[in-house]
């Protein structure tokens, strides 16, 4: 049973690439791989058959009308304490200011236990800034000139505060200070810049949650470019 369930986990994993919609589901039953049960089977199949009924669906990649002026759009989100082991969850989905859609998504389980969803949400902005390093080196190596700094919008104030704010470093932070540094020395160097987004509107809030919930279908649509987001053209309006 068990090979049964990782063979189509695996299908379902390589579906990813072109349904990022259903990134988080399979990212959660990939943590129930070890010893799955009738249950687990079956929520596979709950999304075998939501792709069946949304079929028509898929990720496009749209065409910037400037490539002189890409600049980076990222957004970022974490669930605290969501898995059995009290671990959190990183969902990001990056793409261009001003182009429709995405290009990358990620839904992971977090590999340490955060102590506050302040903990968890940097934890993610680490991981998302690390791969906001890789692109800009990529970038550089195809003679693609980026735009920086890198937009980063989260839903966490604290977090938001805690990169641009010195004051902002308290007692309760100290034992994460190394991620806070890190993500710090990205925006003094001009490389990223954290903006606030309310959660509603924030399309990586799908990729840290299991179940599907109120904003799915618009922010499903969204990550794959099939709506265009007013908050990606004005955010520095």
């Amino acid at each position: 049973e068990r090979l049964k369930y990782l063979r189509l986990l695996g299908l379902l994993m390589y579906l990813t690439k072109s349904r990022p919609d259903i990134l988080a589901a399979v990212s959660f039953a990939s943590t129930k791989s070890q010893e799955p049960t009738d249950k687990d089977y079956l929520d596979l199949y709950y999304i075998v058959e939501y792709l069946r009924t949304t079929k028509e669906k898929g990720h496009i990649l749209h065409k910037a009308i400037d490539s002189g002026l890409l600049q980076l759009y990222c957004e970022v989100d974490a669930s605290y304490l969501l898995h059995p082991d009290s671990r959190g969850h990183t969902g990001y989905c990056m793409g261009f200011n001003g182009v429709q859609g995405t290009f990358y998504n990620r839904s992971m389980k977090q590999q340490l236990v955060a102590t506050s969803s302040t903990h968890a949400e940097m934890r993610a902005i680490f991981t998302l800034v690390k791969d906001i390093m890789y692109i800009i080196t990529l970038c550089k190596e195809i003679k693609i000139n980026l735009h920086l700094p890198a937009i980063i919008m989260e839903d966490n104030s604290a977090v938001v505060t805690v990169t641009t704010d010195d004051s902002a470093f308290a007692k309760k932070c100290k034992h994460f200070l190394m991620l806070i540094n890190y993500v710090r020395e990205q925006v003094e160097l001009g490389i990223i810049q954290v903006f606030k987004i309310n959660g509603t509107l924030n399309r990586a809030d799908m990729h840290t949650k299991p179940l599907r919930n109120g904003e799915f279908s618009i922010n499903a649509d969204g990550i794959m470019g099939t709506v265009i987001e007013d908050t990606i053209s004005d955010v520095h309006k």
